[in-house]
């Protein structure tokens, strides 16, 4: 099953109303509520229609009450009911209506957003937050397409109506509008774990290296797997003395972030993302051959082909050379050489942290775009099955 959703601009209106006119037939509105109005990708949608009142009896009894939803596209035949060419679902369907059923309704979804949670295997069916549901019950699913697209920025009208299917007689009494805004950077800072922390401590000089080894003997390492990281963290005793010294953790140019990195001769004077590249680029104050050890956080940058890792290119000063990687849930750590008097060195990934100016560029592009659509005096929104 597969949603597709499409922000509303401007289309003519394909109601036909004039020919099924619901107010001179009597026809009255429940109360209708939608909560919120506004959000990003992955918003959970609330609308309550309650006060549902009763149709009068020279009513023709194929009457429903529906509820066109723009968030929901026909891609074969995924929607229950289609409304004169445009997808809804009969909230209130005859049967309801002619028993006098008509206690209150809430219809409750999420927008998409590559943010959801995954689909949830639950009594044979996967189950998503975008799941359309009217009280609590599920009408259609969207497992498929849930957290593998952003919901696209812009208006959409859900729109509520009297309507008869067989001669496709609908008449649209109320809209509401929900504004889909743009998606939210939100930098979320990465509790550390156990053992990083006690590398840290074991580095700063905070702990003794027997103290290390206890630690980490504690969280389940065995002698091979302690020595194994003294030894990527260059504290194995042929590896000791003033030519492997901790560095300062070095700021990423535009973020927050600092990388933890060490480095056998010069220093990082600079490290700052390139977006364009998708790299992390690394600028060096080297005089001798060396080795640098770099911790990369995968917030900062990463390197993927799906859902698994794929691997780094590195390059030197123009020159793509090996390197070493050992890797965790959380980082990436590589273990560079490079020649005498090397001043640039780049990683290049999938994915590398914007900068904090680039958001704010792409949100003032968001501001002047929402002016020029608010500032449109129509808007439509009718998909066509």
């Amino acid at each position: 099953m597969v949603l597709l959703i499409i922000p509303i601009f401007s289309f003519s209106n394909v109601f036909a109303q004039s020919e099924f006119d619901t107010v001179e037939m009597g026809l009255q509105m429940p109360t209708i509520t939608m909560t919120p109005s506004s959000g990003p990708p992955g918003t959970e949608v609330e609308i309550k229609v309650t006060n549902m009142p009763p149709v009068p009896e020279n009513i023709d009894p194929r009457i429903e009450f529906f509820v066109y939803l723009p968030f929901v596209s026909a891609i074969g035949s995924n929607v229950p009911h289609n409304c004169d060419g445009s997808n809804c679902f009969a909230l209130y369907s005859f049967e309801e209506i002619g028993q006098d059923k008509l206690a209150p309704k809430t219809i409750s979804f999420a927008l998409f957003s590559t943010t959801n949670e995954k689909p949830e295997l639950v009594a044979e069916y996967m189950e998503t937050v975008c799941d359309l549901k009217i009280n609590g019950q599920t009408i259609e699913r969207y497992s498929e397409t849930c957290d593998d697209i952003d919901q696209p920025v812009g208006d959409y009208e859900v729109k509520f109506g009297w309507g008869i299917q067989g001669p496709d007689l609908f008449d649209v009494r109320e809209v509401l509008t929900f504004t889909v805004t743009e998606k939210e950077f939100v930098l979320q800072e990465r509790e550390q774990d156990k053992d990083e922390i006690i590398i840290e401590q074991f580095l700063n000089g905070t702990i003794s290296e027997k103290e290390f080894q206890e630690k980490l003997t504690e969280l389940g390492y065995d002698d091979e797997d302690i020595r194994q990281i003294t030894g990527q963290i260059g504290m194995l005793p042929h590896q000791e003395g003033p030519q492997t010294p901790p560095r300062e953790p070095i700021q990423v140019d535009g973020t927050d972030l600092k990388i933890k990195y060490l480095m056998s001769e010069g220093k990082i004077t600079q490290a700052y993302p390139d977006e364009d590249a998708n790299s992390l680029m690394i600028h060096l104050d080297s005089i001798t051959n060396g080795t640098l050890k770099i911790n990369l956080p995968r917030e900062v940058i990463d390197a993927k082909l799906g859902e698994e890792d794929d691997k780094f290119f590195v390059i030197v000063d123009g020159e793509e050379v090996d390197f070493e990687e050992t890797k965790s849930g959380n980082d990436r750590i590589l273990t560079i050489n490079y020649p005498a008097g090397s001043e640039e060195l780049e990683i290049i990934g999938t994915h590398v942290i914007p900068e904090f100016g680039t958001i704010i560029i792409a949100i003032l592009v968001l501001s002047i775009v929402s002016v020029i659509v608010l500032s449109k005096s129509k808007f439509g929104m009718y998909i066509k099955a």
